[in-house]
């Protein structure tokens, strides 16, 4: 299973460039931002209330990033991505280079949750280029969050050492800033270096770590990852094969996640539970979770079949509109070339009778 199919989406980090009138709508964009992971139809529903009162076209593109999570947490990944590319497109059209950065990281991520890798780094390396080229303090949370990124590559693809390297470098991009997305975001990062750790067999050092951040969600009230890090504790104790201090952990987590719309989650704690029950050779609670699990498994697989689906057809229509686009081009270049062959014969035939009627002159 994996061990953070619902830890992408908090990828943001909204500037705190606010104007005079626009600091309220980024705190109510920053408010649909976090309540994406934990009540993403809850989101949706408030950004449609909050699009019409938006014209900055900066505050337009965070909002389209905001709406963007709440797609993704649902695995509705092409209508993510398609946020993510209108997002991009208004800060290319205002040529707002912070925008621009956040834009790419996001539709970077939205790509590496698709196992699109290679198209992952190209965004991610797009928004470093510019990164790297502004040198702007303001983009601590961005480099941030492009490292993060990096390093779960790494990690997919078993270079654990240096995908902690890179989990690292974002921990202090993100700790040189104080606001609330900040802290999420390292925080995550946090859980997702933990999980490295135990593939490296350093279960003790992840469990402290998972215990730092658990304390802080509950000292700074930050209910979007407490449930994360209760699950990633759970599993120091899995590895270890403590599997009773495992599920006490995991039960009091069900009872916090139970009503959440975020299937990722419920399929990862569900899949923990009845592995659990089934080391502890408790028969009836492993086949009860066995049956919520592949409840949750349907969900989350109709709902990434659709998402592909709808990104496929997406870029089928595409194809279709560029082939289309083409023969148009082609037929007019076929066209013109026709009418100037006429042209030219024209001409020809015209210069061919005026030679006549001379030489009949001369005779």
């Amino acid at each position: 299973m994996k061990k953070y199919c619902f830890l992408f989406f908090v990828l943001l980090g909204f500037l705190s460039f606010a104007q005079s009138g626009e600091s309220v709508l980024e705190k109510e964009i920053a408010k649909i931002d976090r309540m994406a992971f934990t009540n993403p139809d809850s989101a949706l529903l408030m950004t449609k209330k909050l699009e019409p009162k938006i014209e900055n076209g900066r505050l337009k593109g965070q909002l389209l990033l905001a709406k963007g999570s709440a797609y993704s947490v649902m695995n509705l990944s092409s209508e993510a991505l398609k946020a993510g590319f209108e997002s991009l497109s208004l800060a290319e059209k205002s040529k707002d280079s912070l925008s621009m950065v956040n834009s790419l990281g996001f539709i970077g991520n939205q790509y590496y949750i698709l196992k699109l890798n290679k198209k992952a780094i190209n965004y991610l390396n797009r928004a470093e280029t510019i990164i790297d080229m502004l040198r702007n303090p303001d983009m601590n949370n961005m480099i941030g969050n492009n490292y993060f990124v990096k390093a779960l590559i790494y990690k997919d693809n078993l270079d654990t050492e240096f995908a902690i390297r890179y989990f690292d470098k974002a921990i202090d991009a993100y700790s040189n800033l104080k606001e609330r997305s900040s802290l999420l975001n390292k925080n995550i990062t946090k859980i997702q270096k933990s999980y490295s750790l135990i593939d490296l067999g350093k279960t003790d050092e992840a469990r402290i770590i998972f215990e730092e951040v658990i304390n802080e969600a509950e000292q700074y009230k930050i209910a979007e990852i407490y449930s994360y890090a209760q699950i990633g504790l759970a599993a120091t104790y899995e590895a270890k094969k403590q599997f009773g201090k495992a599920t006490g952990i995991l039960l009091k987590t069900e009872k916090q996640v139970q009503n959440t719309s975020n299937i990722g989650m419920l399929t990862e704690l569900y899949d923990a539970l009845s592995n659990d029950y089934w080391n502890l050779q408790d028969a009836p609670k492993y086949f009860f979770y066995s049956q919520k699990l592949e409840i949750s498994l349907l969900k989350n697989d109709k709902m990434e079949s659709r998402s592909f689906s709808d990104l496929l057809k997406k870029n089928v229509d595409s194809k279709n509109s560029e082939l289309k686009y083409n023969q148009n081009n082609f037929t007019f270049f076929i066209i013109l070339i026709i009418l100037l062959a006429l042209i030219i014969v024209f001409f020809i035939k015209k210069r061919i009778d005026v030679l006549k009627i001379a030489n009949q002159e001369v005779y």
